[in-house]
């Protein structure tokens, strides 16, 4: 099957024409003709019904159709992408975020990034870290940005940041009008914590392990701002990333408290990229407006890259 077939096709129901469909792309009508007829002897079924008025879509026609628009879309996103690659300006940029890191990071960086690259077309997934990084090993993105790394030989990554991850409470909680708490009297008040699948459940674990103790686990939600909103309402303490705090902090609402024998828990954002591929001037570009994106943003030493969790 030839690219220009599936040109012929998309654009001969588009005009609902040969002839017109042959002049928008510069051919003769038999060159066009002989096209689609090659088309449907592959597919070996009519996509096109002739007639007096033009063509219209068979059956067939119109199940094949996205199929061809798709693989057309494919093939113009690589042309621009590899066109745009060295300048950084045009094409297609496809970004991984972990959930996180969508909510409380990325909105101000793209929009950053946008205003210097107007022309860049940016696609964000995200969801789990894991997610993420399974979307690049297949190659359905270009970079990835996580917040927990673990060895995985297929991804190489780089570190951007690391951020802390202090114990805060709602302004109208007890502990938010004492100078300190032990690590104790925090374990029994309860905790409001991430689902057992998420990094920062483990980094608040492994909080109250040092001290040989755990918590009261008041409520477990699946998001972080969901425990946020939570704490917010003055129900319990949580272990939470600067990122999605920091307004709240500025503002009053929330309370860092201070924890008496106990080291704030912290956390590392990394960027991943496929081994031994060569990332493009777009992604390098949309790096540095992030924090900790200032230096070469990919090295030919490269740290070890990860399964992760977030």
């Amino acid at each position: 099957m030839e690219l220009g077939q599936l040109e012929a096709f998309v654009e001969a129901q588009r005009r609902g024409s040969i002839t017109r469909a042959a002049e928008a792309l510069d051919l003769t009508q038999p060159t066009l003709t002989a096209r689609l007829r090659g088309l449907e002897r592959e597919l070996g079924t009519p996509l096109l019904v002739r007639g007096r008025r033009g063509v219209s879509l068979t059956a067939a026609g119109r199940r094949f159709l996205p199929r061809a628009q798709a693989a057309l879309e494919a093939v113009r996103r690589g042309v621009a992408d590899a066109r745009s690659a060295r300048e950084a300006r045009g094409g297609f940029l496809t970004l991984g975020l972990a959930s996180d890191l969508a909510l409380y990071l990325a909105p101000a960086a793209l929009a950053r990034f946008a205003r210097t690259h107007p022309d860049v077309e940016v696609t964000v997934r995200s969801g789990r870290s894991r997610a993420v990084a399974e979307a690049l090993r297949a190659d359905e993105i270009e970079i990835a940005l996580v917040s927990q790394l673990v060895v995985f030989t297929e991804l190489a990554s780089r570190a951007l940041f690391t951020e802390d991850v202090p114990v805060v409470v709602g302004r109208g909680h007890p502990f938010a009008r004492r100078a300190r708490v032990t690590v104790e009297d925090l374990g029994r008040s309860g905790l409001v914590m991430r689902d057992p699948s998420a990094y920062l459940h483990t980094l608040a674990l492994a909080y109250f392990a040092q001290a040989g103790t755990a918590p009261r686990v008041l409520m477990e939600l699946d998001n972080t701002e969901a425990c946020k909103r939570v704490v917010l309402a003055g129900f319990g303490a949580a272990l939470l990333p600067e990122m999605a705090i920091r307004d709240e902090l500025r503002r009053g609402e929330l309370v860092a408290v201070r924890v008496e024998g106990a080291t704030t828990q912290r956390r590392t954002i990394h960027a991943l990229w496929r081994t031994g591929a060569e990332p493009s001037a777009t992604a390098s570009a949309l790096l540095k407006v992030l924090p900790g994106g200032e230096g070469p943003p990919f090295s030919r030493r490269s740290e070890r890259g990860g399964m992760m969790r977030s």
